[in-house]
């Protein structure tokens, strides 16, 4: 925080990392106060006069001065008007607020401070653009896991979150941990902190079996969770899977090409590249830099990302799930999947009848 600033504003999709932001900053404001002039005020609103109402009590404990003298800090938590909502700045009413509060904050007396977290914000409006004038906006945005490289970017914020604590997780675990959460740093928090609790102080290195026992599995990890059960020819539960997906009304064909699709052909590229090069997918820098040497006609059966850059991250997962994989298997995996595909899209069958032949013949050990 700049030291010569006295308001901050901490907004963004992922709310958990602006409230702990914000959080951080009020208990770095406060040190050295007597904390009875402080003031913490809930910004949630779910009509316009609440929020008129908060946005006048906001004002109210900025102006009045600490009852015994000295800093005064007011944090106006989890605000929910500042975005483009019928409660929010889509009112008139709220917008003329906002703005008053803001001319408030040029003018605040002397050793006061001001915080705010906010989980949206319309930056269209003048009384943001204003805000950004008069203090310290910093926003914090979910990972786009639609984007390349997310697994990445998540891994790295995980580890984050760990180490305070004293853990650290093995790469398989990591990996699983990885797929099973969302990206809400949140989430995230709070699973690590249920693996903290979990693991006890005689035990700091979280397993693979903890991250499976422990950690949820969000709408987004389910589609891991299949292809990791047919990774593991666990037939039974791929299949229980799917059909959980297929009864919430999802479609067989994005089952399909979300799920399984990528996995099979991942595992085909791989089997093939350990086979007739030898590739190590216990060292990852060491898998990418042999995957960046391999001759051209080899380098066109990587996978690609939306970027056009090779999914190392997808295919090292690849090679080490199947190392005992043979490559005419890969191959006739490879030629299931397809004809599945067809039929999904191209005939009347049964859809769940489908999905259900090719997970038991991708199962299947021979």
């Amino acid at each position: 925080m700049a030291e010569d600033c006295v308001s901050f504003v901490f907004f963004g999709s992922d709310e958990g990392a602006a409230a702990a932001a914000a959080a951080a900053a009020y208990n770095k404001l406060s040190e050295g106060s007597d904390g009875w002039g402080n003031e913490i005020i809930d910004g949630a609103a779910a009509v316009v006069d609440e929020a008129l109402s908060i946005i006048r009590r906001t004002l109210t404990g900025l102006q009045m001065l600490s009852m015994f003298g000295g800093r005064k800090v007011v944090w106006l938590k989890g605000a929910t008007f500042l975005a483009d909502t019928p409660q929010g700045l889509r009112s008139e009413a709220v917008q003329q607020a906002m703005e008053d509060l803001v001319a408030a904050l040029g003018h605040l007396p002397a050793d006061t401070y001001f915080v705010l977290s906010a989980a949206e914000a319309d930056k269209r409006r003048s009384c943001y653009k204003k805000l950004c004038k008069v203090a310290e906006v910093k926003e914090f945005s979910k990972i786009d896991i639609s984007k390349p490289g997310w697994e990445n970017e998540l891994s790295a914020l995980a580890v984050r979150q760990a180490k305070p604590l004293g853990l650290t997780f093995s790469s398989e675990a990591l990996n699983l941990f990885v797929h099973r959460v969302n990206e809400s740093t949140r989430q995230i928090a709070n699973e690590v902190a249920k693996l903290d609790v979990y693991l006890g102080p005689e035990r700091r290195q979280i397993t693979a079996e903890d991250v499976d026992l422990m950690v949820a599995v969000s709408r987004n990890g389910i589609v891991f969770e299949i292809a990791r059960a047919v990774e593991n020819a666990d037939c039974n539960r791929a299949i229980r899977l799917v059909n959980e997906q297929l009864d919430n009304g999802e479609q067989a064909v994005s089952i399909m090409r979300a799920a399984l699709v990528p996995m099979v052909r991942n595992r085909f590229c791989a089997s093939l590249l350990m086979a007739e090069y030898h590739l190590d997918p216990t060292d990852y820098r060491g898998f990418e830099s042999a995957l960046n040497k391999l001759p051209l006609h080899a380098r066109k059966l990587l996978p690609l990302k939306k970027d056009g850059n090779v999914n190392t991250f997808g295919l090292i997962n690849a090679a080490r799930s199947c190392r005992g994989l043979k490559p005419a298997k890969a191959r006739r995996d490879l030629q299931a999947c397809a004809a599945a595909d067809r039929a999904l899209v191209s005939t009347g069958c049964d859809a769940r009848d489908v999905l259900h032949k090719l997970i038991v013949s991708l199962t299947a050990t021979k």
